[in-house]
C-alpha cells in the first residue's frame, strides 16, 4: 500500500495526544468514538480531490495503531447516489434550535423516501415501520402522506394542523412536524439549489460549504453531524468485517486495532489473550447477541435472529414478552414461510390488537394465564420443529428492534434429534423441567400434519418425542402460583436451590462471591436477599462441605454509563427501575460496576440477565435466564417457608461442570453448533467453565473440556467509586447525553 503525507489540519482541544497521520483518505472528515463516549474529530487536506479513494485511514496515538474507515467506503445503499434536497432535523419541544435525541437526523432526497420507526433512538409502537411517505420536489417542497394508523401535526407558518391516516399535506423549508402529536419533533430545513449536489452521499455531505443553510443553528449542525456519523459506522461495520482478517479490540479505557503490517497480529495476540475465543468457535451454545454500530471484532462470535431462525422450519414456538410483529418479519422473513407459528406473549391492551391485526393468518397468539396480580410472561424463548428434529433457544432479548440491535444481550440454543422407538419412554431431567413449564403455559392445543409424524396435537407432551440427553444446561423456570408441597422445589430459586444442591463443586469454590446482573430492581428487603443468597449459595464442595455463603455482588449500569452509552438516556428506558427500589441503603454495599471492555460492551447497555459464583476466571456454575432480580420473578418463600409464590413466568439455562460421555453433536441445519474436542464417542469427559480471560499452561489433558463462557462483564466487578450514582429512571438528570439531550425528554 502507498502511503500519502496528507498533514492534520484541526483536531479538537481535548485530544491532547500526539497523533501522526499515515494513510489518507478522500473524505475531508473522519471521526473516531471512544468507548468512554468522547469523540475525537479529525479534518484532513489532500492535494488532489481526483485522487484515487483509499479505504481507510490509519494513524498512531501513544504506540497504539487506529483504523479509521473512509466515508467513501460506505457500503452500497439505495440512496448513495441520489440528490439530497433537506433534512429532517430532531428538535426539542419549543426550541428550534436544539435536538431532543429521540429521533435521527433523516436525510431528505429527490423523490420518495419513507420516515418510521427506524428513525427513532427509543421504541415506540404508535410509530409505524411506514409512518410517513414523503416524495421531495426539485424545489425541494415535499408532499407527504400518513401512512401510519396514528395522525401527525405538522407546524407551518404559525398554523398547527393534525394530519390523519391516508391524508396528504404539503411541507416547506422551516416546517415542524410532530411524528406523534406532542413528541417526536423534526424540523424539516431545505437545503436550497445552492447546496444540492448530485454527487454521491459520501463525498457530499463533507464538501466545503455544502452543509445546511447559513441561518441554521450551530447546535443543529452539530446534532445533524454526530447522527450521520453513528449511521455512517453502522453502515461501514459490515464492510469492515469484510475487510479485516485480525481481530482487533477497544476497550473501556484502551482501544486496540490492527494495520495491516508485518508483526501487528503477533502484538494484537499479546494485547488481547482475552478475546482469543472470537477466533474459534465457541464450546457451548451460548452466545451474546450481535451489536450494531460496535467494532467488527466485537461481533465476531455474536448472532442475530437471523442465525437463530434458519433452515426449514415445520413448527415455531416463539415466548416472549414484547412482541413488535412488524419489525419481526421483516427482521427474519423466513418465518412468514413457517405453516405453523405459536407467539406466547405477555402484551396487553392495545398492544394485544394491533398484534392480531398485523400477524400472518396462520399465526396463533397466547397469553399464559396469570394468577397472582401484578404478574407477567416474561419468559423468552423459542421452540423450532424441523425435520430432523427440535432446536431449543433461551435468551434475554424482546422481540423488538433495540434489544436485538442496541442491547448487550445472550443466548443459548442447542438442538436435538427425534427419539428412536427404543427410547420413547425415556426421559432426562432436561425434559422433564421443558415439558413441566410447557404445561404451564396452558395454550391452547391445535392439530398439524409434520412430515415425520405426520398428524400430531401440539401440547406440552408433543415435546416428549425428542431425545434430550445431550442437553448441555438445565432448565430453571419461574411459574406463578402459591406453590407448597413438593412443588415448592420445581420453580424460582427454590428451583436453582435444589439443583445447586445435587452438584459437587471443587473446594476452591466454598463462601465464593457471587454476581447478580440483570436489567430491572424488584422493591427488596434484607431478609429476602438472605433468603436469595442462600438458595445460590447451595451446593457442596468435593471434600463433602457445604460450599456456605458466597458475598453477592450487584453489577448495574451508574448515571454515567448510560449518558455515555450509544443510545445515550434512552438506553434507560430498558432498565427501569424507579428510585425508591434503587437508592435503599441497605443495597450500596452490593453494587458494582458495568463493565464490559473484553467483549467491547462497555456502551451497550445490559438487557441481558446472568447469576453466577465465581472465583478468579473459574466458574462454578452460571446461569442466563430472564428474570430480574425480584420476588415475582424468582418467588418468596412465605408460611414458615412452606409456601413460594411466584408472579411472574420466567426461563432461564444453568450451566453446571460435570463429567458426561462424549457424543456426537446434533444439528437440525447441518452446521455443527459445539466445538467439543476430537474425543471418540463414548469417552468420559469432564468440563470446567472459566471466562473469556482464562488462560494456564497445565490444563493440557484430552480428558477436560474447558468450556468459556462470553460472561459480558468483568470478573472480578469493580465496587462502585464514591462518585458513581445507581441509574434511577424516574429521576431528573440535567447532564447533557451524548446525543445532547436531558433526561426525561419531557415533562
Amino acid at each position: 500500500m502507498e502511503f500519502l503525507d496528507v498533514g492534520l489540519v484541526e483536531v479538537d482541544k481535548w485530544a491532547k495526544a500526539h497523533i501522526d497521520l499515515v494513510v489518507g483518505l478522500q473524505s475531508r472528515f473522519a471521526r473516531l468514538e471512544l468507548s468512554n463516549g468522547l469523540r475525537l474529530r479529525l479534518r484532513f487536506s489532500f492535494p488532489s480531490p481526483s485522487s484515487s479513494p483509499l479505504r481507510w485511514v490509519g494513524f498512531q496515538c501513544g504506540g497504539l495503531g487506529f483504523r479509521v474507515w473512509s466515508r467513501s467506503q460506505t457500503a452500497p445503499m439505495a440512496s448513495s447516489s441520489r440528490v439530497r434536497v433537506g433534512n429532517l432535523v430532531p428538535l426539542n419541544e419549543g426550541n428550534a434550535s436544539s435536538s431532543n435525541g429521540s429521533v435521527s437526523s433523516i436525510p431528505i432526497y429527490l423523490g420518495a423516501n419513507v420516515v418510521g420507526r427506524n428513525h427513532l433512538v427509543v421504541v415506540d409502537k404508535r410509530v409505524s415501520r411506514k409512518h410517513l411517505s414523503l416524495h421531495a420536489s426539485a424545489d425541494g417542497s415535499i408532499q407527504a402522506v400518513v401512512e401510519g394508523p396514528n395522525p401527525i401535526i405538522v407546524r407551518s407558518e404559525g398554523q398547527r394542523r393534525k394530519v390523519c391516516a391516508q391524508e396528504r399535506v404539503k411541507i416547506a423549508h422551516d416546517d415542524v412536524l410532530e411524528l406523534i402529536p406532542g413528541e417526536y419533533f423534526v424540523k424539516y430545513l431545505n437545503v436550497g439549489d445552492n447546496h444540492k449536489s448530485s454527487t454521491s452521499m459520501g463525498s457530499s455531505d463533507f464538501k466545503k460549504g455544502k452543509r445546511l443553510c447559513e441561518d441554521d443553528t450551530v447546535v443543529i449542525k452539530r446534532n445533524r453531524q454526530i447522527m450521520e456519523d453513528e449511521a455512517l459506522a453502522r453502515s461501514l461495520q459490515k464492510s469492515f468485517a469484510e475487510e479485516s482478517s485480525t481481530i482487533s479490540g477497544l476497550g473501556c479505557d484502551q482501544m486496540l486495532s490492527s494495520l495491516d503490517s508485518a508483526g501487528s497480529s503477533e502484538r494484537n495476540n499479546e494485547r488481547i489473550h482475552s478475546v482469543d475465543y472470537l477466533k474459534d468457535v465457541l464450546s457451548l451454545t451460548f452466545r451474546l447477541m450481535r451489536v450494531q454500530g460496535l467494532p467488527s471484532w466485537t461481533n465476531t462470535s455474536s448472532v442475530t435472529i437471523q442465525d437463530v431462525i434458519q433452515g426449514e422450519v415445520l413448527l415455531a414456538v416463539l415466548s416472549n414478552y414484547m412482541v413488535d410483529m412488524e419489525w419481526l418479519l421483516t427482521a427474519c422473513p423466513s418465518l412468514r414461510k413457517v405453516r405453523h407459528v405459536l407467539v406466547i406473549h405477555g402484551e396487553d391492551g392495545a398492544s394485544v390488537e394491533l398484534l392480531k391485526k398485523v400477524k400472518p393468518a396462520n399465526w396463533i397468539l397466547h397469553k399464559p394465564p396469570l394468577p397472582i396480580s401484578f404478574g407477567t410472561h416474561h419468559s423468552k424463548a423459542m421452540l423450532l420443529v424441523y425435520p430432523q428434529g427440535i432446536r431449543v433457544v433461551v435468551h434475554t432479548a424482546n422481540l423488538i428492534h433495540v434489544d436485538w440491535n442496541n442491547k448487550t444481550q445472550g443466548l443459548w440454543m442447542q438442538d436435538f434429534p427425534w427419539k428412536d422407538a427404543k427410547d420413547v419412554n425415556r426421559s432426562v431431567s432436561f425434559e422433564n423441567d421443558l415439558v413441566d413449564y410447557l404445561s404451564a403455559i396452558k395454550w391452547p392445543e391445535f392439530r398439524v400434519n409434520l412430515p415425520v409424524v405426520g398428524d400430531v396435537n401440539i401440547n406440552a407432551a408433543f415435546f416428549r418425542k425428542f431425545d434430550y440427553k445431550s442437553s448441555s444446561v438445565r432448565l430453571i423456570g419461574s411459574v406463578p402460583g402459591y406453590h407448597v408441597g413438593p412443588n415448592i422445589k420445581k420453580w424460582g430459586h427454590m428451583k436453582l436451590r435444589s439443583v445447586l444442591e445435587g452438584c459437587t463443586f471443587e473446594q476452591q469454590f466454598c463462601k465464593a462471591p457471587m454476581i447478580y446482573q440483570f436489567s430491572s430492581l424488584g422493591s427488596l428487603d434484607e431478609k429476602w436477599m438472605s433468603e436469595f443468597a442462600c438458595s445460590l449459595s447451595a451446593g457442596k464442595s468435593d471434600n463433602g462441605s457445604p460450599l456456605g455463603i458466597g458475598k453477592p455482588l450487584i453489577v448495574w449500569p451508574t448515571v454515567e454509563d448510560v449518558r455515555t452509552s450509544i443510545e445515550g438516556y434512552a438506553a434507560g428506558s430498558c432498565i427501569p427501575s424507579p428510585q425508591k427500589n434503587v437508592e435503599k441503603d441497605f443495597l450500596r454495599k452490593y453494587w458494582a460496576r458495568w463493565k464490559a471492555d473484553h467483549v467491547g460492551r462497555c456502551r451497550a447497555m445490559p438487557h441481558i440477565k446472568t447469576f453466577t459464583r465465581y472465583n478468579g476466571q473459574d466458574i462454578a456454575w452460571f446461569l442466563l435466564t430472564s428474570a430480574n432480580l425480584s420476588k415475582a420473578a424468582w418467588g418468596a418463600l412465605q408460611k414458615n417457608n412452606t409456601q413460594l409464590m411466584i408472579r411472574s413466568y420466567e426461563l432461564g439455562v444453568l450451566f453446571l461442570p460435570k463429567t458426561h460421555q462424549s457424543v456426537p453433536q446434533f444439528s437440525c441445519t447441518g452446521k455443527n453448533n459445539s466445538n467439543l474436542n476430537n474425543l471418540a464417542p463414548g469417552k468420559e469427559i469432564k468440563t470446567k467453565l472459566v471466562t473469556l480471560c482464562w488462560k494456564s499452561d497445565e490444563e493440557k489433558e484430552q480428558s477436560t473440556e474447558i468450556i468459556r463462557l462470553p460472561v459480558p462483564y468483568q470478573l472480578p466487578p469493580k465496587p462502585y467509586g464514591t462518585e458513581d450514582v445507581p441509574w434511577s429512571w424516574d429521576k431528573r438528570y440535567t447532564k447533557k447525553d451524548v446525543y445532547g439531550s436531558v433526561w426525561p425528554r419531557h415533562g
